[in-house]
């Protein structure tokens, strides 16, 4: 699954917004490799993505989108996109360049306005070996000027079943303060244990050892749980079953339990389980330097036309060897979330990056301005 384009405007935040994860040009020496369809090279996509802005300028919400999107592929079902219209009495509008495959490239359209029909369009497009996206998106142009056609309340179900199954994965910010583990609750695989464990001793070095509890195979109703202890220096071992901690009184540091789901989540892009992974804001609790050496175990891990989106306030980002165009920063101004990509600045690997972000070349320091007259306010009442 990877995503090439996407416009939203009237959902969430977000209002005449556009950002595309396609680049044009062939580049020697890539930092990442294989960003291209494996078997057709001229069709390029970035296969990370790296968002960075500061609080509410749209970090999240880029991946609640992109959910909703796949969700209303997936289930067909209009309430999945209705409840994130932000303005209900004008419609909303989305649009989605997407691949499930090396095949054809997908593109629909969709206007819905609440309680009336929704209109939607699916076009695509075969994908020849020395085609790339630009070359795509010519095609679908003609196509839809010469196929422009008005969905009714149940024909947008009829198109949407040509659209192919896929796969994907999302992760977001939880309540620290729970004792589940939403990742792991009701997965479709086991976590692998060396993953697990040389993570979890990572981020906790009083882990003695981790391991996978055993289910008695003559036990029907507890064949398909997974439950896993971890062994703590001084302390009796915690145990994780379905993604909850089940000792009400057993503790886990926050950066220990996102160690968990992190596991999770390294392990589904090794063996590629999903295809297109969101992982948002999951290394708060965690020391920059393990969180950037994570990022780069996922980079290397992840497979050929896969695509990964990572969210972070972490500005020591810029500071690996990563391609310039992965990185866009997000801004909010005057109420609308706006995005650029670092190569607007330079398509070369060769500019301190995080240099040009303290310097504000890209706009979007947030104001403390606030701030500080509430600050000069309160020391002159001390």
């Amino acid at each position: 699954m990877i995503i090439m384009n996407l416009e939203l405007d009237n959902f969430l935040a977000f209002n005449d917004f556009k950002i595309n994860f396609s680049y044009p040009k062939k580049i020697s020496n890539p930092l990442i490799e294989n960003e291209y369809l494996i078997n057709k090279p001229n069709f390029r996509y970035k296969k990370l993505i790296a968002l960075l802005g500061s609080n509410a300028t749209g970090k999240t919400s880029i991946g609640r989108s992109l959910m909703f999107i796949f969700n209303f592929i997936a289930k067909k079902d209009r309430n999945v996109i209705e409840k994130y219209i932000n303005n209900i009495n004008e419609t909303s509008y989305f649009s989605i360049d997407f691949l499930i495959d090396e095949d054809i490239l997908y593109r629909i359209n969709c206007n819905i306005k609440k309680e009336e029909d929704i209109c939607l369009n699916i076009y695509s497009s075969k994908i020849s070996k020395i085609d790339s996206y630009e070359s795509c998106v010519e095609k679908l142009k003609e196509i839809k000027n010469q196929n422009i056609t008005e969905s009714g309340e149940f024909d947008f179900i009829q198109k949407l079943k040509n659209i192919p199954h896929f796969g994907w994965l999302f992760t977001f910010p939880d309540d620290d303060s729970s004792k589940k583990l939403p990742l792991l609750k009701d997965n479709i695989v086991d976590l692998d244990l060396t993953i697990l464990e040389q993570i979890i001793k990572t981020l906790d070095p009083s882990v003695k050892n981790v391991g996978k509890l055993d289910i008695p195979n003559n036990d029907p109703e507890k064949k398909n749980q997974k439950s896993y202890y971890i062994e703590i220096e001084n302390k009796e071992s915690i145990i994780i079953k379905n993604g909850e901690i089940i000792d009400k009184d057993s503790i886990l540091s926050s950066g220990t339990k996102a160690g968990i789901e992190i596991s999770y989540i390294v392990y589904s892009i090794w063996k590629n389980i999903y295809g297109f992974y969101y992982c948002d804001e999951r290394f708060s609790y965690i020391h920059s330097d393990i969180e950037l050496s994570l990022l780069n175990l996922m980079i290397d891990v992840l497979k050929s036309n896969s695509q990964l989106f990572f969210t972070t306030h972490n500005l020591e980002i810029l500071n690996m060897n990563l391609p310039i165009h992965s990185f866009y920063f997000l801004k909010k101004k005057f109420n609308k979330i706006e995005t650029e990509c670092a190569n607007k600045y330079s398509n070369k690997n060769d500019r301190p990056l995080k240099t040009v972000l303290k310097n504000d070349f890209f706009d979007m320091a947030p104001d403390v301005n606030p701030i500080d007259i509430l600050r000069r306010c309160l020391v002159e009442q001390k």
